[in-house]
């Protein structure tokens, strides 16, 4: 019971008048590369620079994961069977046109949210790695993953599933898995692994008969292997996505968002979004 009271007291929403979310301030993007670079693909957590480097040019469909961990999280992962990385977003078109990520719990808040991918990936603390789509979305994919991201905007954030995630009651098993978290559309609150998984299933990307977005981790993603026999059967992205490649604004600038120094660029607001409470996913 002492893992789920912890958690819950890391979850809970914060009370009236009191902000614990991280706040939103501009942020600096190069001018040359809105969108930052990526190397070659490795799945590797450290941030080590494989050259060659080549400038981000995203698509909808490209898979987004993030890593701010400290000891308190690390604990929960490990008593969760899981570890870094912990959160995760998926590249969408927004209804302007321009290119947005969509993750439930964004910015740390207990709200599903899609902003400007530009600001989001720059302004992000933690680490970034990027899993490029191999093949584009076709214009009926692409729309079906901007209805999904609409249906979902300003959704409550799941805190009883990602509670539910460290008690021996969870839809991830060695048995259970296959039957409890299947599919269940737009309509629902979300983690940000389901977030992502229940996106794709919606616009045709990925089989929904095989796809558990109830019992899929952001690390499971990353690794396309998982301590579930079922998901490490069935693997989402591994057929349609290349490995998780480092990304970095700059070329050469491996360091946490937090921990950069400044650089040199465009500066860009941010979004006007509301923002409270905390999310699961780090």
């Amino acid at each position: 019971m002492l893992p789920t009271a912890v958690l819950a007291l890391a979850l809970a929403p914060c009370p009236a008048g009191v902000a614990f979310d991280r706040p939103l301030l501009p942020v600096t993007v190069p001018a040359e590369a809105p969108h930052g670079y990526t190397y070659a693909p490795a799945r590797d957590l450290d941030m080590v620079v494989r050259l060659p480097a080549r400038r981000y040019d995203p698509q909808p469909g490209d898979v987004i994961l993030m890593s701010d961990t400290n000891a308190v999280w690390t604990t929960l992962y490990a008593i969760a069977f899981t570890g870094p990385p912990g959160h995760m977003g998926i590249v969408v078109r927004l209804p302007d046109g321009r290119l947005g990520m969509h993750e439930a719990g964004f910015n740390g808040s207990l709200w599903t949210r899609a902003s400007p991918l530009d600001y989001r990936i720059n302004q992000y603390p933690g680490k970034v790695w990027v899993r490029r789509v191999r093949t584009p979305l076709s214009p009926e994919q692409d729309a079906r993953l901007t209805e999904f991201a609409q249906h979902t905007d300003n959704a409550r954030y799941d805190i009883h599933t990602a509670m539910l995630q460290l008690t021996p009651f969870r839809r991830r098993g060695p048995l259970r898995t296959a039957f409890l978290a299947r599919p269940n559309g737009p309509h629902q609150r979300l983690i940000c692994s389901e977030a992502v998984l229940e996106g794709l299933v919606y616009a045709g990307v990925i089989d929904g008969r095989t796809a558990r977005p109830g019992a899929t981790f952001p690390r499971d993603l990353f690794f396309d292997r998982s301590p579930n026999p079922y998901i490490n059967r069935h693997p989402p992205l591994a057929a349609g996505w290349d490995e998780p490649a480092l990304w970095t604004p700059v070329v050469g600038l491996a360091s946490k968002g937090k921990e950069r120094p400044p650089i040199e660029g465009v500066v860009i607001p941010p979004p006007e979004v509301p923002s409270q409470g905390r999310c699961f996913c780090r």
